[in-house]
Formats: structure tokens, C-alpha cells, sequence
């Protein structure tokens, strides 16, 4: 599932793609780094491959035949043989695979180079977009999941993939094969049903004026999705905050026991201690739109006063959701019995002010895995799961997690 990093918004520019790209019908190549820092790497090909410097052809070799390339200082070796880099080692044939040896293989070609930013050596994926997502996909949403699930991820992940060129050109590369940019596990990654959903949607990206969006998502938005303004200080008019139908599926809701000693022990190590934790000033969840200052419109926690015996601190939501290993920021606090309360459906439980007693265990409940902005993955699986029968229905996910954006064919 989905773990995205901050990054900087507001960013985006069309990427233009070349006249050979657009007749391949595959996109233009995306540089993926799949790792920096190396002193050495192995690798082989299913088929015969090439191996290029200076983007010519300097030796050809047979399939499943190690090339080994290291570094020293500034200089490469391929097989013990020094050359000057770039390295590329190319399939010779059209469906032939390069494998890095205690790794992933992977379509397109692998280019070894002296790392630009790092000592050591980095290798770079150069793969057609589409082929890229074959190995995206699959990463962000399970193979097993309804097509038009799979479909609006692949729409979302293309986009990403559009709007994040050249993100990382001084590392050499356009995106990280992790959660900074998208998960992405080459050939490995791939399945039937992924292939399908990002072949029925090839070249289509969400845009906003004419331009790619920021497509954000995460696991779940627990219920309604965030305003991006509200998460990283950037309003963006497609990141607005929806009902997100998520509520039958996996990590909607979740809870943890605490006591005030362990929270006041948490916050001191910090650099927040109260010394005895006596009370939690923050507005109680409600239902959704929420329009109170210290909660963002989905109910996520923008920031909380915990008082103490010692005083008093202000806390966001993001802080208190790292120092307590909480699943997201959309949470409350409840000390009654039975089941905490629904934001949406019933009436808050408590006051303004928390209170809490001496070695007495009260409950930190909460919705959604992620940072709620955007598609909410699960959401996008329920939507998919409950209108099984609408052709194109990823359409109408997309239209409805990113608001005012036009689908449109880049390819």
C-alpha cells in the first residue's frame, strides 16, 4: 500500500515526449535508480545483450553470461576490462530481459554510471513508461483487486510518473524505485491483471488547466480525504477533501490503548515531556465536513494542547501520530466502554477537554492508514467492488477522489 513521502507540490509541468516515443504507443523512457552507491554489479540477460558505451555498441554477450561492472574512483571495468562510463548493457532482442543478479529483472536496459551525487556506482532502469507501470501497479494495489481498481491506480501512477520527470536529475535518474517516489519492482512486480488495467488505459493522465496533477493517494483515507493544505501547506483546487467509501474494507478504523503514564513518558522522550499528563484540549471528531480549527476537514489533527503537571505543550497531529506510531492523524481520544463512537453516525463522546486519571487506560481510535490525500486505494476498491457492472467505472473514481482534473491522452 501506499506510504508516500512529502514532496513539493505545485511543481508540474507537460512533459513533451518525442515523435518515436509517441509511434512506439509505449512513452517516453523513464530513468528509474534501483541503486547508488555501489562498488560493483552483476548482470545477466535472458537473451543476448549488448553492452554500450558512449551509447555505441562495444561487446556483445551471450544470455545468462555475468557481466560484472565495478568502480574505482572514477573509472568503470566491465569483465576487468576499464572503460570510460556510462555503462549500458541492452537486450539484442525485442523481448529479452536484463536481471541484476541478487535483484529484480527488468524490460528496457540498465546503464551503470559513476554516481553524480554519492561516491560509487549508480544503476539506472531505462524503461518505456508503460512498462514502467507493468511494475508499479502491482506494487501499490494487489494483482487480486477489481480491474477498475487496478485501472484508476494506473491512471494515478502514470500521472505521477509524468509530473515527476526528471525529479531526481541531479542523482542521474527521474524517480526512486521506493516509497520517495513509487514502489516499482521491474518484471517481478508483474501480473496479468495488472498488465491489463495499465494496457486499457495506455497513455491516459489526469490533468488540472492543461497540466499533470500532483496524483496523491494513500491506503485508506478512513472515511473522507484530506484539503492538501491541510497536510502540507499547499492548497491545490484537485486535493480537496471528499467522502471516501471505504468503510468495509481493511485499516478503515483502528485503536490502541494507552495510560497517561506511558503518553507522558513518550512525549519526554520527544523533547515534549509535561511531566504528569492530565488532560488533552482538542475538538472531538465529529461528523464530517469538519470545520473546527484545530481539525483539518476530514477530521485529521492539525494540532492538540496535552497540559500537564509541568505545564503545557502544543502538539500537531503529525508529531503526536510519529511519537505514538499511529496509523494516521485522523484520530480521537475515548475513555467510555464498549465501541468508540462513529464521527459520522453518532454524537461525540466527550468534551473539548480531555480528561485522563492516574494509571487509568483510555483509547486513541482512529481511521484511515496514510495521509488521506487524493485516491484512497481501498476506497477506490470498494467503489470498484460495489458497481461491478459500470464499464469504465474507473472514470468516476478518479473524477471523484481528484476534484475538477479531465482525463485526457497524452499518447
Amino acid at each position: 500500500m501506499r506510504r508516500l513521502v512529502r514532496i513539493v507540490v505545485g511543481a508540474v509541468l507537460l512533459v513533451w515526449v518525442t515523435a518515436a516515443a509517441l509511434a512506439a504507443g509505449n512513452g517516453p523512457d523513464m530513468r528509474i535508480g534501483i541503486r547508488e552507491g555501489q562498488g560493483s554489479v552483476s548482470v545477466v540477460g535472458t537473451q543476448d545483450v549488448g553492452v554500450y558505451r558512449q551509447e555505441k555498441l562495444w561487446k556483445k554477450v551471450k544470455a545468462n553470461t555475468p557481466v560484472q561492472i565495478q568502480i574505482s574512483g572514477s573509472e568503470l571495468t566491465v569483465n576487468g576490462a576499464k572503460t570510460a562510463g556510462p555503462i549500458s548493457v541492452r537486450p539484442l532482442q525485442k523481448d529479452g530481459l536484463v536481471k541484476v543478479t541478487d535483484g529484480y529483472s527488468y524490460r528496457g536496459y540498465l546503464e551503470m554510471m559513476k554516481s553524480p551525487a554519492s561516491s560509487g556506482m549508480t544503476v539506472v532502469n531505462v524503461v518505456p513508461l508503460e512498462y514502467y507501470l507493468y511494475g508499479v501497479v502491482g506494487k501499490e494495489m494487489s494483482p487480486s483487486w477489481s480491474l477498475e481498481a487496478l485501472k484508476a491506480q494506473s491512471v494515478a501512477a502514470r500521472t505521477y510518473a509524468v509530473s515527476h520527470r526528471n525529479y531526481f536529475k541531479s542523482r542521474g535518474f527521474d524517480m526512486t524505485d521506493d516509497t520517495r517516489s513509487q514502489v516499482y519492482g521491474g518484471v517481478n512486480a508483474e501480473a496479468p491483471s495488472i498488465i491489463q488495467a495499465v494496457n486499457a488505459t495506455s497513455g491516459e493522465i489526469l490533468t488540472h488547466k492543461g497540466k499533470p496533477i500532483e496524483a496523491i493517494f494513500s491506503a485508506s483515507a478512513g472515511g473522507w480525504t484530506e484539503n492538501s493544505e491541510n497536510v502540507w501547506g499547499t492548497a491545490l483546487p484537485y486535493l480537496r477533501g471528499v467522502v471516501d467509501k471505504s468503510d468495509k474494507m481493511p485499516s478503515y478504523s483502528w485503536s490502541v490503548s494507552t495510560t497517561p503514564e506511558k503518553l507522558a513518558s513518550n512525549l519526554q522522550a520527544a523533547g515534549k515531556g509535561v511531566g504528569t499528563v492530565k488532560s488533552i484540549s482538542l475538538s472531538p471528531l465529529a461528523k464530517r465536513p469538519i470545520a473546527a480549527t484545530d481539525r483539518g476537514v476530514s477530521g485529521r489533527v492539525l494540532n492538540m494542547t496535552v497540559i500537564g503537571s509541568k505545564g503545557k505543550v502544543n502538539v500537531t497531529g503529525n508529531a503526536f501520530q510519529s511519537i505514538l506510531g499511529l496509523k494516521s492523524t485522523l484520530f480521537d481520544f475515548y475513555s467510555g466502554q464498549g465501541t468508540p463512537p462513529d464521527p459520522d453516525q453518532d454524537k461525540p463522546a466527550r468534551k473539548p477537554v480531555f480528561s485522563v486519571k492516574p494509571r487509568q487506560a483510555f483509547t486513541i481510535y482512529g481511521f484511515g492508514w496514510g495521509h488521506g490525500l487524493g485516491m484512497s486505494q481501498y476506497g477506490a476498491y470498494q467503489m470498484a467492488r460495489e458497481h461491478p457492472n459500470d464499464k469504465d467505472y474507473y472514470r468516476k473514481i478518479l473524477a471523484h477522489y481528484y476534484t475538477d482534473t479531465k482525463l485526457e491522452r497524452l499518447y
